[in-house]
């Protein structure tokens, strides 16, 4: 079982409603990723499962194949900034890793909502997702259950009620891993890393999201080999396009609804005419 913690969340912030109770306020500070001494973004996130996320990132994003292609990394506090740290993340890459990171260089800006923000060409925003293995659906019954172990899995979520989160489950529908952030494409990145570190980025089961799912989401479940999402919002069309490319599963999983399935990994290709 991992998860994040209330506890692991430093300058967990709580602001006085005009009722006179507490409210607790989700941290959010600025990641900023330098690889090989040079920076190459700056994140929005929550600081928990930094390890995680470093490792989900430069892998969604294309810069590493594997995790020992890190050869070292270390956070530094940079000071404060609007009342919350700075940190920085100081990667080190393998030789492999990066010429790669320095043929594919792009400036990215640091992104909550937006996961496009700063992509310099349409190639870029766009580009062709590698054709996932078939995989089969998980059954309904699978689904149903997903739904009654979120409260138990969302700790932060449900103390604040504002970040996303991202599940890893069997195919029985038995959550094993979640990750939490402000960032609905961070928190699919902190669980692609955790499942990286726990050596079982290949084991058969279903990525659930609590966001809509958007082409971003779709791309990064295509880098790292996931083969079945499952979100609790609707897919947009792009989205949807780019997942039968690829040949993963997509469903959205509405409350109080049956599941509606979207891709699959039989659906063939989209070709224009």
């Amino acid at each position: 079982m991992s998860h994040c913690q209330p506890e692991t969340l430093p300058g967990y912030h709580y602001v006085a409603t005009a009722a006179g109770d507490s409210h607790a306020l989700a941290n959010e500070v600025p990641l900023a990723i330098l690889l090989n001494g040079v920076s190459h973004a700056v994140m929005m996130v929550s600081p928990c499962q930094l390890d995680e996320f470093i490792t989900g990132f430069l892998v969604s994003e294309g810069i590493i194949k594997h995790p020992r292609e890190i050869h070292d990394l270390e956070f530094h506090r940079q000071g404060e900034a609007l009342e919350a740290d700075t940190l920085e993340a100081r990667v080190t890459l393998g030789n492999g890793a990066h010429y790669r990171w320095k043929e594919h260089r792009r400036s990215l800006a640091g992104r909550t909502g937006c996961g496009l923000c700063g992509i310099e060409s349409l190639a870029q925003a766009l580009p062709q997702v590698p054709r996932l293995p078939a995989a089969p659906l998980p059954s309904v019954t699978a689904l149903e259950k997903l739904y009654r172990q979120l409260p138990d899995w969302q700790p932060l979520g449900q103390e604040c009620g504002s970040l996303h989160a991202a599940f890893f489950a069997d195919l029985d529908g038995q959550i094993l891993h979640a990750c939490e952030d402000v960032g609905r494409h961070n928190a699919l990145d902190k669980l692609i890393g955790t499942l990286l570190h726990q050596k079982s980025p290949s084991a058969p089961g279903m990525v659930l999201m609590t966001s809509r799912c958007s082409i971003e989401l779709v791309q990064k479940m295509g880098r790292a080999s996931l083969p079945t999402l499952v979100t609790l919002g609707a897919p947009t069309g792009l989205a949807v396009r780019q997942a039968r490319e690829a040949g993963l599963n997509l469903l959205h999983l509405p409350r109080k609804q049956s599941p509606r399935v979207y891709s699959t990994s039989e659906s063939e290709p989209h070709h224009d005419d």
